[in-house]
């Protein structure tokens, strides 16, 4: 008796572990019909990629959907910008949503090594502003193609990414390098916190021709609350290092419509210690920098409030203070010393 339950046991076993291998087969080219006609109904621009792959172990007990070499590529005035490629997107959905065939469930998002080029031209106009607008006539025609999806998303992941962000209209830009970025949260709830964490090799940043950050080591920990009813962005953390500066900041950005926006943010550095202010320069900072020995008071604090639209920016203040500041190379004699900066 003992033998036969083994024997059935073993049977079945070996049936799922068949099913499970040949399944992503079985269901890929369904999979990818409804991946490619929903990109296709849903934005204006250009979308390919090589492959979609499919499977049940990846993610198990979730089934695995991957796009590799994914690119976007823009329309009109945008034709010859790529606004995001990547080398694999892994998107994880619930087994039994894709079984069922009725709607899929999104619970994770990882996306690896992309390269992304953010665009805003002189008149204001966004290269990811990229989705369809929907009529009513659409919507009362096709509820049921609308329904396919249903977003489940508890967690997302960036990996390796390099980010261009380039704004002619206010004259801010920013390139960031090996950017990787995680959260996770209740996407499915109106009002939920979104936990984060988010590293980058090099961050530089330019507002006005002042290039304010200049390829810095920047990491940030911080729980957001997201209120998707009023599209407002609330949050207060310590955990933010840019290089050896720490910076607490806290505030709200609120997405008012999709060209203006709101925004109360503060920022301060608590430490007084001249050496963190040091550390934002970069030939200084990636040359020996334990080894610098420095004095000296410093100050760092400012804010960022009021309303971004295409014809409005908001208030802004950043205040930079070193008093009798000096550094000094361990192998080197002399001191480089007097160094005031008021910064405002």
């Amino acid at each position: 008796m003992l033998k036969k339950i083994l024997k059935i046991t073993g049977i079945t076993i070996l049936v799922l572990l068949v099913i499970l291998f040949t399944a992503p087969f079985i269901f890929k080219g369904k999979i990818a019909k409804i991946v490619k006609q929903e990109i296709n109904n849903s934005v204006n621009a250009k979308v390919d990629f090589t492959e979609l792959d499919l499977s049940f172990f990846r993610r198990f007990p979730r089934v695995s959907v991957a796009l590799e070499g994914l690119q976007v590529i823009g329309v009109d005035e945008f034709a010859k910008d790529t606004l995001i490629s990547a080398k694999e997107i892994d998107v994880a959905v619930k087994l039994f949503s894709v079984m069922s065939g009725d709607e899929m469930k999104v619970y994770s998002v990882t996306v690896d090594e992309p390269r992304i080029h953010a665009i805003v031209n002189k008149d204001g106009k966004a290269n990811w502003d990229i989705v369809k607008e929907t009529g009513a006539e659409d919507t009362a025609t096709a509820p049921a193609e609308s329904s396919s999806f249903k977003m489940n998303l508890k967690k997302y992941a960036i990996n390796n990414a390099y980010v261009v962000y380039d704004d002619a209209s206010t004259g801010m830009s920013t390139e960031i390098y090996n950017l990787t970025h995680e959260g996770s949260g209740d996407f499915t709830a109106d009002v939920f916190t979104l936990q984060t964490d988010t590293r980058a090799d090099a961050v530089t940043f330019n507002y006005g021709g002042i290039p304010y950050l200049n390829q810095t080591k920047t990491s940030i920990d911080a729980d957001i609350e997201i209120n998707n009813t009023e599209g407002k962005y609330t949050w207060k953390t310590d955990e933010i290092a840019l290089n050896d500066l720490k910076v607490s900041t806290a505030g709200f950005f609120q997405m008012v419509n999709d060209s203006v926006y709101n925004m109360d943010v503060t920022f301060k550095a608590p430490s007084t210690d001249f050496k963190s202010i040091l550390s934002l320069i970069p030939a200084i900072y990636q040359k020996d920098f334990e080894k610098i020995k420095t004095g000296g008071k410093a100050l760092f604090d400012g804010f960022v409030k009021g309303t971004m639209s295409n014809t409005q920016i908001p208030a802004y203040a950043i205040n930079l203070e070193v008093t009798d500041g000096f550094f000094q190379y361990r192998d080197v004699p002399k001191q480089v010393k007097n160094i005031n900066v008021t910064l405002g």
